[in-house]
């Protein structure tokens, strides 16, 4: 009996073992503070991807603009060319409140 029950767990639990959490899908919580504090000019855009994940769009034409949605529904506006050229605190009225770089 105690083989049968043994082996109708066996596949369970080896289900739940090969499961885990894949916070690489969930976005990361950004705040003003975290790009006020480590955003420079001399990041490139490796770095900006190490430091902040993938930006939520990017809505440049001409050059890259990356849009970085925050958790007060503020946005970080970066435009980069092979630099960044400005990064910019935006309210969600597409207005700037604070330039940052």
């Amino acid at each position: 009996m105690k083989t049968k029950i043994y082996l109708l767990l066996l596949p369970v639990v080896m289900f739940m073992s090969c499961t885990q959490d894949d916070d690489s899908s969930q976005t990361k919580t950004l705040e003003y503070a975290d790009f006020e504090l480590k955003l420079n000019l001399e990041m490139t855009y490796n770095s900006l991807l190490e430091e902040f994940g993938e930006p939520s769009k990017d809505i440049g034409s001409g050059i890259h603009i990356y849009v970085y949605q925050l958790v007060d529904d503020t946005e970080i506006w970066i435009g980069y060319t092979n630099k960044i050229e400005y990064a910019r605190h935006m309210d969600k009225d597409q207005q700037i409140i604070k330039e940052i770089i």
